[in-house]
């Protein structure tokens, strides 16, 4: 017989036995939603588990880290909130509560540290809890704004073509945001809904601006506000802008590239030269019958 007939026909075999196996364990929709429920309390039991201690000590202090903090420095970390795509529901106060808590559970443990003599560690877990919740909002904000960026010229292209093809501008708008995804999507859509709810086109894209720091986010809505106040077809201005974002995305790029070049080689001449060095020299040593330690008369 053909082996590799029998190879085939043992693996079909094996896969109607599996879902063969997956049919008579399936004992309805109703028993599928069951489990997904089961999984899901689960899952939500395990996230629970281990952010409650987080949560409650961020419950409880995070009123007084609010107290103080100035009106100035509330203002700033709504912005920082705003730009990040406020993770997770995020408040002020949300933010005030998970600084208290990781910087308490962070400075037990370097209290741990600095009992037993440890001083300089116990001291740096310390400033990492006081600055962890800012370095990661800054880095979701950062990533958030990128990703914008890169999105844009896409969306652009997609929402000049659909306004040339004679749709509304409120229509297509609402359209391209819908059929991709994102920050940039979500962006628009939360506009959207505030021109829904009253409010004119103007503030629901200046509030676009308010919200977020990309620059190219902030010259299509000044683009599309110049656009309504000249007159300027506003297929062709989008096409226009489209160009640009994607010349200034590209130099962007380059720059970015240019900037990393020095990192990689000081990366190289600090940890691979020194590396490359000390194995040349212990080759030399091994291959060689020469006793250093008569010749330095130790």
């Amino acid at each position: 017989m053909n082996p590799v007939l029998a190879g085939g026909a043992m693996t079909t075999c094996l896969l109607v036995a599996t879902w063969g196996w997956r049919l008579l364990r399936d004992r309805g929709p109703a028993s599928r939603l069951e489990r997904e429920t089961h999984g899901a309390h689960r899952t939500e039991a395990r996230r629970s588990l281990v952010g409650r201690l987080y949560d409650t000590l961020g419950d409880r202090f995070a009123p007084r880290v609010m107290r103080g903090l100035s009106e100035s420095k509330r203002a700033s970390i709504a912005r920082k909130l705003n730009a990040a795509g406020r993770p997770g529901g995020m408040t002020v106060e949300g933010y005030a509560g998970r600084k208290a808590g990781y910087t308490i559970i962070m400075g037990g443990a370097g209290l741990l540290f600095a009992l037993r003599g440890s001083f300089l560690l116990g001291g740096l877990f310390i400033v990492f809890g006081w600055f962890y919740t800012d370095v990661w909002l800054g880095g979701v904000a950062r990533a958030r704004q990128s990703r914008i960026e890169h999105d844009l010229p896409d969306f652009l292209d997609i929402l000049a073509v659909t306004v040339a093809a004679g749709v509304g501008f409120r229509s297509a708008l609402g359209r391209v945001a819908e059929a991709l995804e994102g920050p940039l999507s979500e962006e628009l859509m939360t506009a959207l809904r505030q021109m829904e709810l009253g409010m004119s086109r103007r503030q629901a894209l200046e509030g676009i601006k308010d919200r977020n720091t990309s620059e190219s986010l902030n010259q299509f809505v000044t683009a599309l506000l110049q656009a309504e106040e000249l007159g300027v077809p506003l297929a062709d201005a989008l096409g226009h802008l489209a160009e640009d974002m994607r010349r200034s995305f590209y130099q962007s790029a380059r720059r970015r590239a240019a900037k990393a070049a020095p990192r990689v080689s000081l990366i190289v001449s600090t940890v691979i030269v020194p590396g490359a060095i000390i194995l040349i020299i212990a080759s030399v040593i091994a291959g060689t019958d020469v006793d250093f330690g008569n010749l330095f008369g130790a």
